[in-house]
């Protein structure tokens, strides 16, 4: 059971992270977190007021890191596809995905609390990455 679990996050994570990645590099950053907070709007309220993503240098910055977004993703996806093989991939792909999470949580002290969106994704990428482990450890002793 935790077999299929893993290959369908990791597809499931893999495509959001393409597909965001894509938005990003193609649309801009301010554009891609406007529309996510409409679709966060469908669970909470939320404030439209997502500040400094369409700036020159944020956007350069968003659209250069997009392409590694992208190349996660890919990642993911071919982890999935070939799950067995490619087991030993999982806390590595967990533990960069819970690293990005850590990053928002020290912009958070640093700086101030974003807008309600990013604190979404932050908690998302903390908690997340134990999903993962967990589907990763049975599956693993399944595997074996």
């Amino acid at each position: 059971m935790a077999l299929p679990l893993l290959r369908y996050a990791l597809w499931a994570l893999g495509l959001a992270a393409v597909a965001i990645g894509l938005s990003i590099f193609l649309l801009g950053a301010d554009a891609t977190a406007r529309a996510s907070v409409n679709v966060l709007r469908v669970v909470m309220p939320v404030a439209d007021d997502v500040i400094g993503l369409a700036e020159p240098d944020a956007d350069s910055e968003l659209r250069f890191y997009a392409v590694f977004w992208i190349a996660y993703g890919i990642t993911l996806i071919g982890t999935a596809r070939n799950l067995l093989a490619t087991l030993w991939r999982v806390p590595w792909l967990a533990g960069l995905f819970f690293a990005g999470g850590v990053g928002r949580v020290l912009s958070y002290l640093a700086v101030g609390a974003p807008h309600p969106l990013f604190l979404t994704l932050m908690v998302v990428e903390l908690v997340l990455p134990a999903v993962f482990i967990g589907f990763w450890y049975f599956a693993r002793a399944k595997a074996a």
